[in-house]
């Protein structure tokens, strides 16, 4: 026998299918946000790196290669980085993390924050030598430290709302 579903089950499921998408689109979107505060547009930490690496733990089949391929690549046109730049960052993190998901599951969350310092300075390294390549000049190696210490400082902040995001709409219907 089936049992069909009705519209509200559907848009539901939809929803909580695409909330990892839509997080790391809002991320995106409010790291392209321009500040009035000289130096802290050079020195935004990476929110979609928090949230990327949150979901490729947590929902990895929510949030897959194809989802961090479009969020990179709208992050590249928006902020005006060299095309591709973060989404290779991107990429190269949800394939990573989303191998060791088993590993982070059920630790605490240190293990958690010391894992994404690890894949946010990686990062930033990584980004910094393809933007050296790819533009001939080398940006001054403090700002992305910093960047990335800043990203390290928020995650706690990021982890926390993808988490409230997960545990309440992205819980399995009774």
């Amino acid at each position: 026998m089936i049992i069909e579903k009705t519209f509200k089950q559907k848009f539901d499921l939809t929803l909580r299918q695409t909330l990892p998408f839509v997080t790391a689109f809002l991320a995106a979107m409010f790291m392209a946000t321009q500040t009035h505060v000289p130096r802290l547009n050079s020195l935004m930490p990476s929110l979609t790196l928090c949230v990327v690496y949150f979901w490729s733990i947590h929902r990895p089949a929510l949030f897959g290669m194809g989802s961090a391929f479009v969020i990179g690549l709208m992050q590249d046109l928006i902020t005006g980085v060299p095309l591709g730049l973060a989404t290779f960052t991107l990429l190269l993190t949800r394939a990573g993390v989303s191998t060791q998901a088993r590993f982070f599951l059920g630790k605490p969350f240190v293990v958690h924050w010391w894992g994404f310092a690890l894949v946010a300075f990686a990062a930033a390294v990584v980004s910094w030598l393809i933007a050296a390549a790819v533009l001939g000049i080398v940006a001054p190696v403090g700002q992305v430290l910093i960047s990335a210490l800043l990203s390290v400082a928020v995650f706690p902040l990021i982890y926390g709302v993808c988490g409230v995001i997960e545990r309440g709409l992205l819980a399995e219907e009774p």
